[in-house]
């Protein structure tokens, strides 16, 4: 099992059981209140909270993670799954950032972790839908940050809607960069929101290059939209080595694929 503290804030467990939940599928009551040092009715009262939200199903003496394609995770849960392998991504991908450069970065937090990691570049300019990735970057005085406005959602603090869509078409970029819920090469990019979908189908069109943000948590789940097909994309990065035979799927598309320090993957 995982170590933790018991001085966590609720929000900050909630979010280390959902990473783990992502990564295991089902977890029980009594492991998890052993491992934060906490009461099992406080883990209860947790999992009662993140089942309403549609994130799990709640067991006898457990949880599993819930199948329901159009379950949407809020922001603040996201930040917290898998943030070492997320953080990696972002890195990576800042790599390929130049001086001077027009990127895109959609709303999702593997996104944010890229804007983490370019806070150095010079020149550069960022448009981005998402709240959470303008703030970060807002005291970067070498970068102009352009938010696409329109309508927010407050589940993922991401602007999306014909107006912020109509702002993107004014922008031509390097780079797009964009992740999504699920991924496979059969079903290529999904998500669960289909106005998520629809902006960053956007930004695709007004990049030259299109670069998919992969952490292995979405290898094989599946969105009840197809935001875009694996021909669409020209680099995938992920965490960890993708089965064989998706490696040679991702190859024969002609997409390049990469491992954070290990170059193609």
């Amino acid at each position: 099992m995982w170590k933790a503290g018991a001085n966590l804030f609720g929000i900050e467990r909630r979010n280390r059981i959902m990473s783990h939940l992502n990564e295991r599928k089902s977890l029980l009551v009594q492991e998890i209140a052993e491992s934060f040092g906490v009461a099992e009715e406080t883990i209860r009262r947790d999992l009662r909270l993140l089942e309403s939200r549609g994130l799990l199903v709640r067991t006898h003496g457990g949880a599993v993670l819930a199948d329901d394609v159009k379950a949407e995770v809020p922001v603040e849960i996201r930040e917290g799954i898998n943030i070492t392998g997320k953080d990696a991504i972002g890195r990576e991908a800042a790599r390929l950032v130049h001086d001077g450069d027009t990127i895109i970065l959609d709303a999702s937090t593997s996104s944010l972790f890229v804007a983490r990691h370019i806070k150095d570049k010079k020149g550069l300019a960022v448009i981005t839908n998402a709240e959470k990735v303008a703030f970060e970057l807002s005291g970067c005085e070498d970068i102009t940050v352009i938010s696409t406005g329109g309508i927010l959602r407050h589940k993922s603090l991401s602007y999306v809607g014909r107006a912020a869509e109509t702002v993107l078409g004014g922008y031509h970029a390097n780079i797009a960069f964009i992740s999504c819920k699920g991924f496979s090469p059969e079903r290529g990019l999904t998500d669960s929101n289909e106005q998520e979908s629809d902006i960053r189908k956007k930004m695709l069109q007004c990049s030259e290059k299109t670069i998919f943000l992969c952490d292995h948590t979405k290898f094989g789940r599946v969105g009840y939209v197809t935001t875009a097909r694996l021909e669409d994309i020209d680099l995938l990065i992920t965490d960890r080595a993708v089965p064989e035979e998706w490696a040679k799927k991702i190859m024969e598309a002609g997409v390049e694929l990469r491992l954070p320090g290990n170059g193609r993957g």
